[in-house]
Formats: structure tokens, C-alpha cells, sequence
């Protein structure tokens, strides 16, 4: 688990047989570097990692781990695989050094390996796992791994419940239909181990979806208003702040991973503006 500087994103890594599986990589190499000394203390090797989205706090580390590991396969969806160098690209661009973290992004890229696909089984270390490609939301693309022995599923970003869920790629609707799709296929205690913060359960999902869910109302509701329009149909600088109060007041507490969570809702609502628009 990384800082809360660095978002309290997660790795997970599960010890098998004859070796280790990982899912995500952390985005700092000195997490990267936890990582790997918590994989070396079992004594078995990295068998494969798999990358749950393109964003780069989960696969910044693979330099890591390969410096650390040598060859092992990255899974990944393709949209995920094509995604991840220029998402590096332009997080080297916005987080250079001096950053917030003191600490300089590894810059060198690596590649997934082997490309997956929807309802794939994997099996790393002789541990299996179920792949579910669940398209865009949170992110471009987004998967959740099933692991049956554990009765856990991995969900990477597609929930983390009781934060400032991040939606401002504009994608709100693919986001929804993600947890619902962990609603239905998905007992309510099922353990659910996300990108970033605690293990929860499904039995948040519906506080997760009524976030979500409130700022595409919001954004509706203030677009619906001609007082409330730029020269291109978007919401005033006016309108923006003032909708975005409104959506904190629904929300005290949020975990905003550092951000500050005006800024995070802020993003979103642009996400939620851009989406309605695009609909109509």
C-alpha cells in the first residue's frame, strides 16, 4: 500500500506453489521497491503480474520489479497495452521533478507481454484467475480478476466506496455499469480488493453508484439552465464552483487522496458535463 501522498494505491501479490502472482505494480519505485522485498521474503519467484487499467500508479513500478525479477509475462488487456505508454508519457510531463512525493517517476517503459481478453482464465504461479473486461470507466479500460479459492475479486479502480471516486475522463455511465456488473454476478459480502484504500464489500456499491450518480444529476440539472452556459454550451466558471459546492455538501468527508476534494469534484463534474453534453 503506498502513502496517502502517493493515493493509497494497492499491489497485491498472492503466494502460489511454485511462485508469486501479482496484480498492479504502484506508481513510485521506492513502493515498487516494497513491493518487491515483501515478494522476496517468500523465496519463490515472480511468476507474472497483471495490469488492471491504464493508469500509470498501477504498472510505473515494472521497471522495478524487472530490475528486481528479471522476465516474467504482463498481462493486459490491449486497449490497457496501448494505452499505458503514452499515459506514462504524459504523467512524466505533469509530475517531473520537484514533485510532490520527492521522488522521480521511474521514466523507462515497459510493455505488457501477453494481451487478455474477456472471461480469459489465467493461471500464474498455479493460482487461476477469471478476467472480466469491463470497458471504460474510471479509466479507458478496466478489468476485474476473480479468484475462486479466495472468493475474492480484484477490481483495480472500478470501486473503492466512501472516497472521491475519480470520473473526470468523462466516462460516468461505463462506471455505474461496472459496479452493477459486480452487483449482479456477486454475493453482497463478496470481498472486493480495490486500486486504492481498504478492502470493502459489495454491500457498499450502492453508496458508490449514488455518488457517482449525483453528479451526472447535478450536471444535468445545471446545464438545463441557459443562465448557467458559456459561449460553447458548458457551464460558467460560476455555475462550475457553484454545483461543485452543492456536491460537496452531499459528500463531507470523502477521501480525496490528496488532491483536495474540490479540486477532485471539480474534475469530475467537467467528466459529468462533457458526458451529458456528448449524449444530447
Amino acid at each position: 500500500v503506498a502513502n496517502g501522498a502517493a493515493w493509497n494505491t494497492n499491489s497485491y501479490w498472492i503466494e502460489g506453489d511454485d511462485g508469486v502472482a501479482v496484480i498492479d505494480a504502484q506508481l513510485l519505485p521506492t513502493d515498487a521497491k516494497n513491493l518487491a522485498a515483501a515478494i522476496k521474503a517468500t523465496g519463490k519467484p515472480l511468476m507474472g503480474v497483471i495490469i488492471t487499467h491504464p493508469h500509470m500508479d498501477h504498472y510505473g513500478g515494472l521497471p522495478v520489479l524487472k530490475d528486481e525479477f528479471g522476465d516474467f509475462p504482463i498481462y493486459a488487456t490491449k486497449v490497457t497495452a496501448d494505452q499505458m505508454a503514452p499515459v506514462q508519457k504524459q504523467m512524466l510531463a505533469g509530475y517531473a521533478m520537484p514533485n510532490q512525493w520527492n521522488v522521480a517517476l521511474d521514466e523507462r517503459f515497459v510493455p505488457a507481454t501477453k494481451m487478455i481478453s474477456d472471461n480469459a482464465e489465467i493461471t500464474i504461479a498455479g493460482i487461476q484467475f477469471q478476467v472480466h473486461d469491463l470497458g471504460g470507466g474510471e479509466a479507458e479500460d478496466n478489468i476485474a480478476i476473480y479468484q475462486k479459492d479466495l472468493n475474492m475479486v480484484f477490481a483495480g479502480d472500478i470501486y473503492y466506496p466512501f472516497a472521491h471516486y475519480y470520473v473526470g475522463e468523462g466516462r460516468l455511465s461505463g462506471a455505474i455499469g461496472q459496479i452493477n456488473f459486480l452487483k449482479d454476478h456477486y454475493p453482497a459480502k463478496t470481498v472486493i480488493l480495490g486500486g486504492h484504500n481498504d478492502a470493502s464489500t459489495l454491500e457498499s456499491a450502492d453508496a458508490q453508484i449514488a455518488y457517482i450518480q449525483a453528479i451526472i444529476d447535478h450536471a444535468k440539472t445545471a446545464l438545463a439552465d441557459p443562465k448557467n452556459l458559456d459561449e460553447k454550451s458548458g457551464l460558467t466558471k460560476e455555475a462550475l464552483s457553484k454545483t461543485v459546492t452543492q456536491l460537496l455538501a452531499l459528500f463531507p468527508g470523502y477521501d480525496d487522496f490528496g488532491f483536495g476534494s474540490r479540486m477532485i469534484m471539480t474534475y469530475n463534474l467537467m467528466g459529468a458535463v462533457a458526458e451529458v453534453k456528448a449524449a444530447k
